[in-house]
């Protein structure tokens, strides 16, 4: 039975309501409509218990997408049938097959933690869900392609991670450090990278989105358009899960633009912005624009696995034009020198002191 968009006979979770899980096991296998997405939206945004029961009917598909242990399956599927205090046949209105699979899922997770009991489904649903992570190393940088086709270019001493359902009902990455996202089109689940303080999400493009430790995050269009929005980090956020749709208050970016959200939340939009310079580093080759020599030092100390210390603090401030390929850091720091008319000592080891050069 299809559902139309606007939810009224879905206010609250019901779970005698058989066409709503109907409409989310839909969803969840990626058989849905854009007016049964649109549903789906509409109805997660009314409350946020319902991303919780989202998020335990998209963990019940992929438990029961596993081979159940054959030892102890009986006893597992009879404990699991007292846990959810089934005692009796469902009433005809109630959604047999879900039931099926969640009795099912309730049963693998018996038989694998043995003798240790149940509390009652939902717990057990709400575990923390396995991750697939990519880490780079100093000078290290990987190139990786997800299985949506999308490809992820990864800076040094940078992370992504996603969750094993990614792809499935939604595309949530996770980033510390930098990153280039080639995004693989599709119009029901927009891609979306969440940093510490932030959340961008494509509407059908190409991006950069830098947040290292507690700078500012940037993020630069290559192609098609993001939206960037402040990140939620209440409890009562990261319980409901990632948004439904974007904020009202959310910046959209076009092709050239460079949107930054200082550690504050101050957004602020810069146009015409030369793209090439931010793409340079996949490509292994570094560009400063007036860029602070403070953060010239700490981008060097990540490419090239240095330590890097200036003589004075004021000296951080001092900016730098330069483009840098493929240069040994020895002969990086000697035109950095040159350029700002300081001069290089070796501390000890692989590190350096830039101090002024009178």
């Amino acid at each position: 039975m299809g559902v139309r968009t606007g939810l009224p006979r879905y206010k609250g979770v019901h779970l005698e309501d058989e066409r709503l899980y109907l409409l989310l096991d839909r969803y969840l296998a990626g058989e849905a409509t854009a007016s049964d997405a649109k549903a789906v939206q509409e109805w997660l945004a009314e409350d946020p218990a319902h991303a919780l029961l989202l998020d335990d009917l998209r963990l019940i598909k992929r438990v029961i997408a596993d081979k159940a242990p054959h030892s102890g399956t009986d006893a597992a599927w009879a404990k699991a049938v007292k846990a959810l205090k089934v005692a009796h046949p469902p009433p005809p209105r109630v959604s047999r097959r879900l039931l099926a699979a969640a009795l099912a899922a309730a049963a693998v997770v018996i038989a694998l933690i043995g003798g240790r009991g149940v509390r009652g489904l939902g717990g057990l649903l709400r575990r923390t869900p396995q991750w697939t992570e990519y880490a780079t190393a100093a000078a290290q940088r990987m190139v990786i392609r997800l299985q949506d086709g999308t490809q992820v270019t990864i800076a040094p001493k940078s992370r992504v991670r996603y969750p094993a359902d990614y792809g499935t009902a939604h595309r949530d990455l996770y980033l510390d450090g930098e990153a280039y996202f080639q995004v693989a089109p599709d119009s029901q689940r927009p891609l979306r990278v969440h940093t510490t303080r932030s959340v961008t999400e494509d509407l059908g493009t190409a991006f950069v989105v830098r947040a290292y430790d507690q700078t500012a995050t940037e993020v630069v269009v290559a192609e098609g358009r993001v939206a960037l929005w402040r990140a939620d980090t209440t409890a009562a956020a990261r319980a409901r899960g990632p948004r439904p749709d974007a904020p009202p208050s959310a910046l959209v970016l076009g092709v050239r633009d460079l949107g930054r959200l200082d550690p504050s939340g101050v957004v602020t939009l810069r146009r015409r912005v030369d793209v090439g310079r931010y793409l340079a580093w996949t490509r292994g080759v570094l560009t400063f624009d007036g860029t602070p020599l403070g953060d010239v030092v700490l981008t060097l100390e990540r490419w090239y696995n240095v330590e890097i210390r200036l003589a004075e603090s004021a000296l951080a401030g001092r900016r730098l034009t330069a483009t840098l390929q493929n240069e040994p850091i020895d002969l990086v720091l000697q035109r950095i020198a040159l350029t700002l008319g300081l001069r290089v000592e070796r501390a000890g080891g692989s590190a350096f002191l830039l101090r002024n050069g009178r």
